[in-house]
């Protein structure tokens, strides 16, 4: 009996195959576009979602432990002093932003975003693989980190766009498919680091990246077993690809550069050329310049209008403070991270809670206010804040976070262990910025963005972010004992005043970038 359940189910199976197979391309994009199969959705869509929520558990791990782990001493850790480990971290997250622009160009033009999210996100895999091994020290830490970032050079934004796919155009279900990935994203993001931290508090750090990339793997997995079945022909060839014979030329002259560009560095740090604080200093001093560059490349362009210069222009300000804000949240993962196990008193009822415990509340926080400031928006209307206005606010909130981190330093006496209020009420200031201003320079970069660059406007905006890392790369280097109250009275200082500026002159500069002010009353 059973065995004839198991033959029909199979047969089952194979006509629905079958069937499938039957259908032209054509017909089996629309059979997938009226698929409910997920929640209302596609079955790709659970898929992708799966996939993010494994692949958020080992970035969260990462984001979790790895500092930690940098400068424990030997034979726990790595041995690396807490500079040098924190401006490594930095660099770590100047490339992931740098190298997933050429993601995209690559997922856009030689892969298609089905192959490039499947050999991207397997890379990744590999990479969170390699911190299982205690054994592999610093250079299986280096290669890991390298694999990450170089990964994101075949993905770029191709979850996203495969997921837009999904869906026929005008279907009310894609706003709500992407908000999906973004919830399964932030469920990582909630409960990774707590438990990471735990694992690894107790058992070791590799105990703690294995859990990640488990996770990580197992995601994986159920894109690539599904991936023929749930897309179809989505997603199969790029949107607009370069000619045939020049694609394997492009990869091939991409592979040979990343590698004889990490054989030199490598090199060049095994010989002691080079140190990490000054190579940190290099490379997060051209990462600053970069966008610049870019940007002045779409003003200059003959095919952006002369009034379309004057709108990008007027946005600068808004770019400014998307990358000071990114400053201070990398501080979260680096600066504060550290001081969260050295000087604040992690004992709750008797057991000492691990210090990656603080990211749990941030993630909790994202969400809790994303939620409620979207619906604020959504209930204001036509009467919300221009995203000037939204931008100003959001950076001053950022600004209070290093603002508040003045008054332990000054109040208590080095070697104290200070309440975590201090780091709890500084993860709700700064995360109230996230919330209010976040979308808000997205929606910007869009109202600005020339027509001819509408996508690369989007890109140049994302790299405020690599400019905000790589400004906390070099700011570390005057973070020292004794200097903690004026370090972080900078950096709030720097950001507040760009805030309030950006604040006060929100309708002119809202004026300036051609947006309809009638529209915001």
């Amino acid at each position: 009996m059973t065995q004839a359940v198991s033959a029909s189910a199979s047969a089952r199976t194979a006509a629905r195959s079958g069937a499938a197979d039957a259908l032209s391309d054509e017909e089996r994009i629309a059979q997938i576009h009226r698929e409910r199969s997920f929640i209302g959705h596609p079955r790709g869509t659970g898929s992708l979602s799966l996939l993010n929520l494994g692949m958020g558990v080992g970035h969260g791990s990462i984001n979790a432990i790895l500092i930690y782990y940098m400068y424990a001493s030997a034979p726990g850790g790595l041995g690396f002093s807490q500079t040098e480990a924190a401006q490594i971290f930095s660099l770590y997250s100047t490339f992931i932003v740098l190298c997933g622009l050429v993601g995209s160009y690559v997922a856009d033009r030689i892969l298609g975003p089905r192959r490039g999210l499947r050999y991207a996100r397997l890379g990744q895999v590999i990479g969170f693989m390699l911190l299982m091994f205690p054994f592999l020290g610093i250079a299986g830490t280096m290669a890991s980190l390298t694999l990450l970032s170089v990964s994101a050079m075949f993905g770029g934004r191709s979850l996203e766009a495969l997921l837009g796919m999904l869906y026929a155009e005008g279907d009310g279900r894609r706003a709500a498919a992407f908000t999906m990935t973004y919830v399964f994203s932030n469920i990582a993001g909630i409960f990774t680091p707590l438990i990471v931290g735990t694992i690894a508090q107790y058992a070791g750090y590799w105990a703690g990246f294995a859990f990640g990339a488990v996770f990580a793997l197992a995601g994986w997995l159920l894109y690539f077993l599904t991936e023929k079945r749930f897309f179809g022909p989505l997603g199969l060839t790029p949107g607009d690809p370069i000619a045939q014979d020049k694609r394997r030329g492009f990869i091939v002259r991409l592979i040979v550069i990343v590698v004889a560009a990490v054989a030199v560095v490598a090199t060049l740090f095994i010989m002691k050329v080079i140190t990490i604080s000054a190579f940190s200093n290099a490379v997060s001093t051209a990462a600053i310049f970069i966008p610049l560059v870019y940007l002045a490349y779409i003003i200059k362009s003959r095919k952006t209008s002369r009034a379309e210069s004057h709108h990008v222009i007027a946005i600068l300000p808004l770019f400014a403070c998307n990358a000071v804000a990114m400053w201070v949240w990398t501080q979260t993962i680096t600066i504060i991270s550290i001081y969260s196990e050295k000087s604040v008193d992690r004992n709750l009822f008797g057991f000492e809670i691990t210090p990656a415990a603080f990211q749990t509340w941030g993630s909790f926080l994202a969400v809790a206010f994303g939620t409620l400031f979207v619906t604020l928006w959504t209930k204001l209307g036509s009467h919300q804040p221009s995203n000037a206005a939204k931008m100003g606010f959001s950076t001053i909130m950022y600004a209070a976070g290093p603002l508040l981190m003045t008054l332990p330093f000054t109040l208590y006496p080095a070697g104290v262990k200070v309440s975590p209020l201090w780091v709890l009420v500084f993860w709700l200031l700064i995360m109230i910025g996230e919330a209010s201003g976040g979308p808000a320079g997205y929606a910007a970069a869009s109202d600005v963005a020339p027509k001819a660059f509408a996508t690369q406007m989007m890109t140049v905006w994302a790299l405020s972010q690599s400019t905000g890392s790589a400004l906390n790369s070099l700011s570390i280097n005057f973070y020292h004992e004794g200097s903690e109250a004026t370090y972080f009275l900078f950096v709030g200082g720097v950001t507040a005043v760009l805030g309030i500026l950006v604040l006060v002159f929100s309708k002119k500069l809202t004026h300036a970038m051609g947006v309809d002010e009638a529209s915001l009353k």
